[in-house]
């Protein structure tokens, strides 16, 4: 999370809100979700709408970035219509910063104000370049998503400590098993 731009920061810790080695959700129900609201300093009332919605947008999220492992012009087709009618319904914005610099940001408030920064955090990322490097770990007990701070945005694990050493070991282990 250290290497994270601070925009990309509550993206990051939304897409990861899942943690599939533990199997905890912290949008397992409304009271997690207005839990993780609340640590991200974003109280808000959220019913089961707003906790539906919420999911939805981060799975969508996040198998987005599971494809940015690929170059673009490699990446395989992935349909994009399912987070792009979440992202009709979340209201955005362009807004004007002291500089001059337009800035998209959310128009909600509560729950749609915060997906509405994610999207917005997305938006500013994908035009900077720096959403490619938002990817999730391939291995199949992790899926942890990260922030590829690497020269040449080449990083494939979260950590090479530890995801990147077992599928190392798993390789070596089949290439030398018996026969």
């Amino acid at each position: 999370m250290a290497d994270v731009p601070a925009p990309l920061a509550l993206v990051e810790s939304f897409l990861n809100s899942v943690d599939v080695e533990t199997g905890l959700d912290d949008l397992r129900d409304v009271a997690t979700f207005r839990h993780w609201l609340a640590d991200h300093d974003r109280p808000a009332e959220a019913d089961e709408h707003d906790l539906d919605l919420a999911r939805r947008l981060r799975t969508e999220l996040r198998a987005e970035a599971a494809t940015h492992h690929q170059q673009p012009d490699q990446a395989e087709p992935r349909d994009r219509g399912a987070l792009d009618a979440l992202a009709v319904r979340i209201p955005l914005a362009v807004r004007f910063a002291p500089d001059g610099a337009a800035v998209p940001g959310p128009t909600g408030t509560g729950v749609t104000g915060v997906l509405g920064e994610v999207l917005a955090a997305v938006a500013l990322a994908a035009h900077d370049g720096s959403w490619r490097r938002v990817k999730i770990c391939p291995a199949d007990d992790c899926r942890w998503v990260y922030y590829d701070a690497s020269r040449n945005s080449s990083r494939r694990w979260c950590s090479m400590q530890v995801c990147g050493n077992r599928n190392k070991t798993r390789s070596y282990r089949q290439r030398t098993a018996p026969a």
